[in-house]
Formats: structure tokens, sequence, C-alpha cells
């Protein structure tokens, strides 16, 4: 199943680079972006918007690494508290229960 996931993966790759090669050659025209009153030089639109995708890419795996640290520190949090609990149960285990031990001498 990994190697069919592997290769459908690489299919939607190639699809979609020939996808961006054919909008890129379609809009070969150049444009110049104003916002504000500020002006960009003219680049062409492919161009403008090969930009525009590689900055939400850096945005987008910026905002994950802050949620993965996040997660990650959660996570660790967590860890240590089953750790301490796994270790009081152990010692608590290991300890003889006094009223258990009567009765048991008792019968």
């Amino acid at each position: 199943m990994a190697l069919v996931k592997k290769w459908l993966f690489r299919f939607l790759l190639v699809v979609v680079a020939i996808a961006a090669l054919l909008a890129a050659s379609a809009n070969s025209q150049e444009v110049a972006l104003s916002f504000l009153g500020w002006s960009t030089p003219e680049w062409p639109l492919s161009a403008w918007v090969l930009v525009a995708f590689v900055v939400g890419v850096l945005f987008g795996i910026l905002l994950n690494f802050f949620t993965n640290t996040k997660l990650r520190m959660d996570a660790r949090s967590a860890r240590k508290r089953v750790e301490k609990t796994s270790a009081e149960l152990d010692k608590a285990k290991a300890e003889p229960v006094p009223d258990a031990a009567k009765e048991a001498t008792q019968e």
C-alpha cells in the first residue's frame, strides 16, 4: 500500500508540475502590481503567481512550526506526568499493605 501511495503522489506531482508549466506559458504577459500607492516592477504574471505561492508555502511552514512546537511541548509535559505517575504506582505496588497482611494472617 505504501508503494501505491508513493507512486500516486509522484504521479500527482508530475501532473501539477505540467499544469503549472502550462499556466506559466499561457500567462507570460508582464504586469505591475500596485498597492497603497506603491508599485512593483513589471514581471510576467506567472512569476507573480509563483512568488505568491512561495510566500504562502513559507507562511504555512512558519505557522506549522509554531503549532508543532506547542504540541511537542505538551506531549513532553504529558510524558513526564506519565513517568512520574508510573513511578509512584510502582512504588505503591512495592509497599506492603499493612491491613491486608494482618487479615491474611488472621484467617
